[in-house]
């Protein structure tokens, strides 16, 4: 699942033209608002697994690197719709 995702990522860092001015670019749209908190939402449960394993809980690793790339892939997604409204 997790090379799926990084195919996804790959894809759209390729052959589609995303552009940004800043890393923290807020939503400009619902949609891309959507994402932005789709991806915080990732990115606050990547820190909770990880903290799981600073506590010696034992946790699939794939766990985290899924979570990595779903943050990214959200993150493209709503700088690609903000793109397309340039």
């Amino acid at each position: 699942m997790v090379d799926g995702l990084t195919a996804l990522v790959d894809d759209i860092e390729k052959n589609h033209k995303v552009t940004y001015k800043h890393w923290a670019t807020p939503g400009a749209t619902i949609g891309s608002a959507a994402l932005d908190v789709a991806r915080t939402t990732c990115r606050r449960a990547e820190r909770a697994v990880a903290g799981l394993q600073g506590k010696n809980i034992p946790v699939n690793p794939e766990i985290i690197r899924y979570l990595n790339r779903l943050s990214d892939l959200c993150w493209l997604y709503a700088r690609w719709i903000e793109t397309k409204l340039e």
